[in-house]
C-alpha cells in the first residue's frame, strides 16, 4: 500500500497535463486538417500547420504506443525523425529570411551613409588612413645600418679636388 501513495502524485500530474492537452487536440479535430488549410494564405503558415500536425500525431501514437509496451518502435521514431526534419528545415527557411533582410537592412544603411556624405562634401573615413599604407612601404631609419658585406673601398681622389655643388655637362670621351 506504501507504493500507491508514491505514484499518486504522478498520476495526478498526468491527468493535469492530459487537462491542458484535451482543448488543444480540439482545436486539431474542429476542423479537418484541408478545412483549415484552406483558410490560411500565406504558404508557411500552412507548413508550420502541416508540420504541427505531423507532430502531434507521431508523438501521440508514441506514447499510446509505449503506453501498451509496445517493443518496435521503429517506424514511429522514423516517423519523428522525418518530423523533426521538416521542422529544422522550415526552422533554416525562417533564418535566412531574416539574415536577407538584415543584410537588406545593412545595405541600405550603408548606402544612405554613402549618398549623406556624398551630398554633405564630407567622407565619413579619414582620406589617409592606416589601411592604406600597410604592406606597401618600408620604413627607413635614420641610424645607418651596418651592413654584413665587405665594406666598400673609399675614393681614391682627394677631397680638396672634389667640386661641390656643380656638375659638369661635359662629356668625357
Amino acid at each position: 500500500m506504501d507504493d500507491s501513495g508514491k505514484i499518486k502524485p504522478y498520476i495526478a500530474h498526468l491527468d493535469a497535463q492530459l487537462a491542458k492537452l484535451r482543448p488543444e487536440i480540439a482545436k486539431f479535430t474542429e476542423k479537418s486538417l484541408d478545412e483549415q488549410l484552406l483558410l490560411l494564405k500565406d504558404d508557411r503558415a500552412k507548413l508550420d500547420l502541416s508540420n504541427r500536425y505531423a507532430y502531434v500525431l507521431s508523438s501521440l501514437l508514441f506514447a499510446y504506443l509505449k503506453l501498451h509496451d509496445v517493443k518496435d518502435l521503429g517506424p514511429v521514431k522514423q516517423e519523428l525523425g522525418r518530423v523533426k526534419k521538416y521542422m529544422d528545415l522550415a526552422r533554416q527557411l525562417d533564418q535566412k529570411e531574416v539574415n536577407r533582410e538584415k543584410a537588406e537592412e545593412e545595405s541600405q544603411k550603408r548606402a544612405k551613409n554613402m549618398i549623406r556624405s556624398a551630398l554633405d562634401g564630407r567622407s565619413s573615413a579619414p582620406a589617409i588612413s592606416k589601411v592604406h599604407f600597410q604592406g606597401k612601404h618600408t620604413k627607413f631609419s635614420d641610424e645607418p645600418k651596418e651592413s654584413k658585406e665587405a665594406p666598400q673601398p673609399e675614393s681614391t681622389i682627394p677631397n680638396s679636388s672634389k667640386k661641390q655643388g656643380k656638375v659638369s655637362k661635359k662629356a668625357t670621351n
